[in-house]
């Protein structure tokens, strides 16, 4: 039993896929330039946006926000495009939730910052089928913990390094299972949150074997080859800071941070500062507009009325 610890603590640490550092050769960072210089440029905006650090309490995003999260995303996605380009990544290098990159979405997203969390919550809770994902998502995270636990010693499962080697081990274990992401959907194995995916998913290219190898391969993770287009610097301590200025305590794990949020909610949706209050249905769905186009409806009754 000590033999086993001894050397779960201190031997090799299998790196997934997604955590192969790449290096961005200095072309290929001047051509992508301007876009770094807009990237950093958005989150200045968005960390000095009146009530930025408020809402944990308001349960609010300052107005603009939302638009400002897309705005962010646009430059991220010019920034990887010119990267692409420079280091010969073609358009048969797929991405995870790309037709042909799907095992690519079954080890769990890690590093995902507290607006990009906000940014899809926002946009799956208005989902009519968000009471079954919020499940799901429960269901994931419940044997994602499990899996990290299970690597710690004692009663310190509950504190234990991101990048330790519990954590790493344990999201191993996870991709093991086979169970696709909570975002893919089956039938088209296409991101259902494509738009709205973490910077995460969005830098990570599977490249040998093209489309990576499923993680129940023996060969997996040591026998694929990805190329992880990281932000520049900068820009990863400024999502840092605005993560602590808004001292929300977002996980990093997707699945972990959407239901902190829906709790932080109590359920409903987080709205910007001067939104109209989302209606909310009994059966915890948000209520969709009257179809004012249908025989019964009230503008067809009046014509009647008066005929």
């Amino acid at each position: 039993m000590a033999l086993e610890f001894l050397a779960a603590l201190f031997g090799p640490r299998l790196k997934l896929p997604a955590d192969q550092v790449t290096r961005i050769p200095g072309r290929a960072k001047k051509a992508a330039g301007p876009h770094t210089a807009a990237i950093q440029a958005t989150l200045d905006k968005i960390s000095g946006l009146p009530g930025i650090a408020d809402v944990k309490d308001s349960k609010r995003l300052p107005r603009g926000a939302a638009a400002l999260v897309k705005e962010l995303l646009h430059h991220v996605d010019a920034y990887h495009d010119a990267v692409r380009e420079i280091m010969g990544i073609g358009p048969d290098i797929k991405r995870p939730g790309e037709k042909g990159g799907t095992n690519g979405c079954v080890p769990a997203p890690l590093g995902v910052s507290t607006i990009e969390a906000l940014h899809i919550y926002r946009t799956i809770r208005t989902w009519p089928d968000f009471p079954e994902l919020a499940k799901k998502l429960a269901a994931l995270g419940e044997q994602q913990f499990k899996d990290i636990q299970a690597g710690v010693p004692g009663a310190a499962g509950d504190k234990v390094r991101v990048g330790g080697k519990a954590v790493q081990q344990g999201r191993v274990t996870f991709a093991k299972r086979m169970t696709p992401c909570a975002f893919l959907d089956g039938s088209t194995q296409r991101c259902r949150i494509w738009d709205q995916r973490p910077i995460a998913c969005r830098s990570h290219h599977l490249v040998d074997p093209p489309g990576g190898l499923p993680p129940a391969d023996e060969a997996w993770p040591k026998g694929v080859k990805a190329k992880n287009l990281r932000l520049p610097v900068r820009s990863q301590v400024a999502l840092a800071q605005l993560d602590k200025r808004m001292a929300l305590e977002v996980s990093p794990f997707l699945y972990a941070s959407l239901l902190q949020l829906l709790q932080l909610a109590e359920g409903h949706q987080i709205n910007e500062a001067g939104e109209a209050p989302t209606r909310m249905q009994q059966d915890g769905n948000v209520a969709r507009p009257a179809n004012r186009n249908v025989a019964h409806a009230k503008k067809y009754q009046k014509k009647k009325k008066k005929k």
